[in-house]
Protein backbone atom coordinates (compact mmCIF):
# COMPACT_ATOMS: atom_id res chain seq x y z
CA UNK A 1 0.00 0.00 0.00
CA UNK A 2 1.50 3.31 -1.07
CA UNK A 3 0.49 6.51 0.72
CA UNK A 4 0.55 9.98 -0.81
CA UNK A 5 0.97 13.05 1.41
CA UNK A 6 0.26 16.42 -0.21
CA UNK A 7 1.00 19.64 1.66
CA UNK A 8 -1.97 21.92 0.95
CA UNK A 9 -0.76 24.79 3.14
CA UNK A 10 2.55 25.67 4.78
CA UNK A 11 4.45 28.89 5.44
CA UNK A 12 6.54 28.59 2.26
CA UNK A 13 5.48 28.01 -1.34
CA UNK A 14 7.25 27.32 -4.62
CA UNK A 15 4.49 26.12 -6.95
CA UNK A 16 2.97 28.50 -9.50
CA UNK A 17 -0.47 29.68 -8.50
CA UNK A 18 -0.25 28.27 -4.98
CA UNK A 19 -0.06 30.44 -1.87
CA UNK A 20 1.39 29.98 1.59
CA UNK A 21 0.38 31.22 5.04
CA UNK A 22 1.48 30.71 8.63
CA UNK A 23 -0.32 27.42 9.10
CA UNK A 24 -0.32 23.79 8.11
CA UNK A 25 -2.65 21.40 6.29
CA UNK A 26 -1.67 17.96 4.96
CA UNK A 27 -3.76 15.62 2.80
CA UNK A 28 -3.07 11.91 3.32
CA UNK A 29 -4.32 9.57 0.58
CA UNK A 30 -3.98 5.85 1.35
CA UNK A 31 -5.66 4.77 -1.89
CA UNK A 32 -8.69 3.59 0.02
CA UNK A 33 -9.23 6.64 2.23
CA UNK A 34 -8.41 10.33 2.33
CA UNK A 35 -7.58 12.15 5.55
CA UNK A 36 -6.96 15.84 6.08
CA UNK A 37 -4.55 16.69 8.89
CA UNK A 38 -5.37 20.27 10.00
CA UNK A 39 -6.88 23.11 7.98
CA UNK A 40 -4.33 25.92 8.14
CA UNK A 41 -5.37 29.42 9.24
CA UNK A 42 -8.02 30.20 6.61
CA UNK A 43 -9.74 28.78 3.52
CA UNK A 44 -6.43 28.90 1.62
CA UNK A 45 -6.00 25.11 1.81
CA UNK A 46 -9.25 24.77 -0.17
CA UNK A 47 -8.05 27.15 -2.88
CA UNK A 48 -4.68 25.40 -3.08
CA UNK A 49 -6.39 22.00 -3.28
CA UNK A 50 -8.45 23.26 -6.20
CA UNK A 51 -5.27 24.43 -7.96
CA UNK A 52 -3.79 20.95 -7.41
CA UNK A 53 -6.88 19.20 -8.79
CA UNK A 54 -7.88 17.79 -5.40
CA UNK A 55 -11.57 17.55 -4.47
CA UNK A 56 -11.94 17.92 -0.71
CA UNK A 57 -15.50 16.57 -0.88
CA UNK A 58 -13.84 13.15 -1.02
CA UNK A 59 -12.09 13.50 2.36
CA UNK A 60 -13.24 10.82 4.83
CA UNK A 61 -11.64 12.17 8.03
CA UNK A 62 -10.42 15.55 9.24
CA UNK A 63 -7.91 15.14 12.06
CA UNK A 64 -7.15 18.24 14.13
CA UNK A 65 -3.76 18.22 15.84
CA UNK A 66 -4.52 20.90 18.45
CA UNK A 67 -6.68 23.97 18.93
CA UNK A 68 -4.45 26.77 17.66
CA UNK A 69 -5.89 29.00 14.98
CA UNK A 70 -3.15 28.38 12.40
CA UNK A 71 -4.30 24.73 12.38
CA UNK A 72 -8.06 25.10 12.86
CA UNK A 73 -8.75 28.42 11.10
CA UNK A 74 -10.16 26.66 8.04
CA UNK A 75 -12.44 24.32 10.01
CA UNK A 76 -15.71 26.12 9.27
CA UNK A 77 -14.76 26.42 5.58
CA UNK A 78 -14.03 22.70 5.37
CA UNK A 79 -17.35 21.72 6.93
CA UNK A 80 -19.14 23.81 4.32
CA UNK A 81 -17.26 22.13 1.46
CA UNK A 82 -17.33 18.56 2.81
CA UNK A 83 -20.58 17.08 4.10
CA UNK A 84 -19.38 13.58 5.09
CA UNK A 85 -16.02 13.67 6.87
CA UNK A 86 -15.80 12.84 10.54
CA UNK A 87 -13.79 15.42 12.52
CA UNK A 88 -11.41 13.61 14.85
CA UNK A 89 -9.80 15.46 17.76
CA UNK A 90 -9.52 15.56 21.53
CA UNK A 91 -12.32 17.18 23.50
CA UNK A 92 -9.75 19.58 24.99
CA UNK A 93 -9.44 21.16 21.54
CA UNK A 94 -12.17 23.65 22.44
CA UNK A 95 -10.62 25.00 25.64
CA UNK A 96 -9.88 28.72 25.02
CA UNK A 97 -6.27 29.38 24.03
CA UNK A 98 -4.07 32.45 24.04
CA UNK A 99 -0.64 33.48 22.85
CA UNK A 100 0.29 36.03 25.50
CA UNK A 101 -2.86 38.21 25.50
CA UNK A 102 -4.04 37.36 21.97
CA UNK A 103 -6.87 34.85 21.65
CA UNK A 104 -5.61 31.96 19.56
CA UNK A 105 -8.13 29.12 19.83
CA UNK A 106 -10.85 27.59 17.67
CA UNK A 107 -13.04 30.28 16.15
CA UNK A 108 -16.80 30.30 16.81
CA UNK A 109 -16.98 26.85 18.43
CA UNK A 110 -20.67 27.32 19.27
CA UNK A 111 -21.49 27.50 15.56
CA UNK A 112 -20.05 24.04 14.82
CA UNK A 113 -22.22 20.97 14.21
CA UNK A 114 -21.34 18.70 17.14
CA UNK A 115 -22.62 15.62 15.28
CA UNK A 116 -19.63 15.85 12.93
CA UNK A 117 -17.09 15.37 15.76
CA UNK A 118 -15.51 12.25 17.21
CA UNK A 119 -13.49 12.78 20.37
CA UNK A 120 -10.64 10.35 20.97
CA UNK A 121 -8.66 9.59 24.11
CA UNK A 122 -6.97 6.30 23.18
CA UNK A 123 -4.87 5.18 20.22
CA UNK A 124 -7.47 4.75 17.48
CA UNK A 125 -7.19 3.19 14.01
CA UNK A 126 -9.33 5.42 11.78
CA UNK A 127 -8.87 3.28 8.68
CA UNK A 128 -6.46 0.45 7.82
CA UNK A 129 -2.95 1.48 8.84
CA UNK A 130 -3.84 5.03 9.94
CA UNK A 131 -3.80 5.77 13.68
CA UNK A 132 -4.30 8.81 15.88
CA UNK A 133 -2.23 9.07 19.05
CA UNK A 134 -4.00 11.33 21.58
CA UNK A 135 -1.91 10.54 24.65
CA UNK A 136 1.53 12.08 24.23
CA UNK A 137 3.43 11.46 27.45
CA UNK A 138 6.41 13.70 28.14
CA UNK A 139 9.61 11.74 28.85
CA UNK A 140 11.98 14.64 28.13
CA UNK A 141 10.89 18.02 29.54
CA UNK A 142 13.64 19.74 27.52
CA UNK A 143 11.74 18.98 24.32
CA UNK A 144 8.53 20.83 25.16
CA UNK A 145 7.33 24.09 23.70
CA UNK A 146 4.85 25.80 26.01
CA UNK A 147 6.41 29.27 26.34
CA UNK A 148 4.07 32.24 25.72
CA UNK A 149 1.00 29.99 25.42
CA UNK A 150 -1.93 30.01 27.85
CA UNK A 151 -5.34 28.47 28.33
CA UNK A 152 -8.29 28.92 30.70
CA UNK A 153 -9.09 26.67 33.65
CA UNK A 154 -11.93 27.60 35.97
CA UNK A 155 -11.97 31.06 34.44
CA UNK A 156 -8.30 31.63 35.25
CA UNK A 157 -5.51 31.89 32.71
CA UNK A 158 -2.73 29.35 33.14
CA UNK A 159 0.17 27.94 31.15
CA UNK A 160 -0.92 25.67 28.29
CA UNK A 161 0.61 22.17 28.35
CA UNK A 162 -1.30 21.15 25.21
CA UNK A 163 -3.36 18.27 26.54
CA UNK A 164 -5.34 18.68 23.29
CA UNK A 165 -2.40 17.70 21.06
CA UNK A 166 -2.38 14.49 19.03
CA UNK A 167 -0.26 12.92 16.29
CA UNK A 168 -1.14 10.96 13.15
CA UNK A 169 0.71 7.68 12.50
CA UNK A 170 0.83 5.68 9.27
CA UNK A 171 1.79 2.00 9.58
CA UNK A 172 3.02 0.02 6.58
CA UNK A 173 4.15 -3.46 7.59
CA UNK A 174 7.01 -3.08 10.05
CA UNK A 175 7.51 0.62 9.28
CA UNK A 176 5.75 3.63 10.77
CA UNK A 177 5.57 7.27 9.71
CA UNK A 178 4.80 10.01 12.23
CA UNK A 179 3.01 13.24 11.30
CA UNK A 180 3.00 16.01 13.91
CA UNK A 181 1.72 19.48 13.26
CA UNK A 182 3.50 21.55 15.94
CA UNK A 183 4.98 19.11 18.46
CA UNK A 184 4.33 21.38 21.44
CA UNK A 185 4.77 18.31 23.65
CA UNK A 186 7.99 17.49 21.79
CA UNK A 187 8.65 15.50 18.62
CA UNK A 188 11.07 13.24 20.53
CA UNK A 189 8.39 12.51 23.13
CA UNK A 190 5.83 11.82 20.39
CA UNK A 191 8.16 9.37 18.64
CA UNK A 192 8.88 7.60 21.93
CA UNK A 193 5.15 7.07 22.50
CA UNK A 194 4.69 5.69 18.98
CA UNK A 195 7.68 3.36 19.25
CA UNK A 196 6.46 2.05 22.61
CA UNK A 197 3.10 1.25 21.01
CA UNK A 198 4.69 -0.33 17.92
CA UNK A 199 7.94 -1.71 19.38
CA UNK A 200 9.03 -3.88 16.45
CA UNK A 201 8.84 -1.13 13.83
CA UNK A 202 11.34 1.25 12.25
CA UNK A 203 10.80 4.90 11.37
CA UNK A 204 10.10 5.51 7.70
CA UNK A 205 9.14 9.20 7.81
CA UNK A 206 8.86 11.92 10.45
CA UNK A 207 7.07 14.96 9.07
CA UNK A 208 5.85 18.19 10.61
CA UNK A 209 6.59 21.22 12.72
CA UNK A 210 8.85 21.00 15.77
CA UNK A 211 8.19 24.48 17.20
CA UNK A 212 11.82 25.60 17.48
CA UNK A 213 11.76 28.54 15.03
CA UNK A 214 12.29 31.22 17.68
CA UNK A 215 14.12 29.13 20.26
CA UNK A 216 17.75 28.93 21.29
CA UNK A 217 19.92 26.35 19.52
CA UNK A 218 19.76 24.18 22.67
CA UNK A 219 16.21 23.17 21.74
CA UNK A 220 17.45 22.05 18.33
CA UNK A 221 20.32 20.15 19.95
CA UNK A 222 17.90 18.10 22.09
CA UNK A 223 16.06 16.92 18.97
CA UNK A 224 19.22 16.40 16.91
CA UNK A 225 20.78 14.22 19.63
CA UNK A 226 17.65 12.07 19.68
CA UNK A 227 17.71 11.66 15.89
CA UNK A 228 21.32 10.52 15.99
CA UNK A 229 19.94 7.23 17.36
CA UNK A 230 16.40 7.33 15.94
CA UNK A 231 16.86 8.84 12.48
CA UNK A 232 13.99 8.03 10.09
CA UNK A 233 14.59 7.25 6.43
CA UNK A 234 13.07 10.66 5.65
CA UNK A 235 12.89 13.70 7.93
CA UNK A 236 10.53 16.42 6.71
CA UNK A 237 10.42 19.68 8.65
CA UNK A 238 8.17 22.68 8.09
CA UNK A 239 5.94 25.40 9.55
CA UNK A 240 7.06 26.25 13.10
CA UNK A 241 10.45 24.51 12.74
CA UNK A 242 11.94 27.50 10.91
CA UNK A 243 14.09 27.65 7.78
CA UNK A 244 17.23 28.30 9.86
CA UNK A 245 16.63 25.19 11.96
CA UNK A 246 15.91 23.19 8.79
CA UNK A 247 19.36 24.22 7.56
CA UNK A 248 20.85 22.80 10.76
CA UNK A 249 18.96 19.52 10.30
CA UNK A 250 20.22 19.29 6.72
CA UNK A 251 23.73 20.03 7.93
CA UNK A 252 23.47 17.17 10.44
CA UNK A 253 21.57 14.58 8.42
CA UNK A 254 22.16 15.47 4.78
CA UNK A 255 19.57 14.67 2.14
CA UNK A 256 17.51 12.56 4.52
CA UNK A 257 16.22 15.93 5.80
CA UNK A 258 13.98 18.01 3.53
CA UNK A 259 11.78 21.09 3.81
CA UNK A 260 8.08 20.34 3.36
CA UNK A 261 6.67 23.37 1.51
CA UNK A 262 3.17 24.13 0.17
CA UNK A 263 2.39 21.90 -2.82
CA UNK A 264 5.03 19.28 -2.04
CA UNK A 265 4.08 15.60 -2.48
CA UNK A 266 5.68 12.75 -0.52
CA UNK A 267 5.04 9.14 -1.59
CA UNK A 268 5.47 6.40 1.00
Amino acid sequence: MSIKITTLVENSVYGKGLQGEHGLSLLVDTGGHRLLFDTGASDLFIRNARMLGIDLKDVDFLVLSHGHRDHTGGLHHFLQVNQKAEVVCKKELFIPKFKEERENGVMHPDALDSTRFRFVDEVTELCPGVFVFPRLAIADEEDTHFEHFFTLAGGNKQGDTFTDELALVLKQGDEVSVLSACSHRGITNIIRVVQEHFPQTSLKLVLGGFHIRNTAKEKFDVIARFFENHLPQRLGVCHCTGIDKYALFHQCFGDRAFYNYTGRVEIL
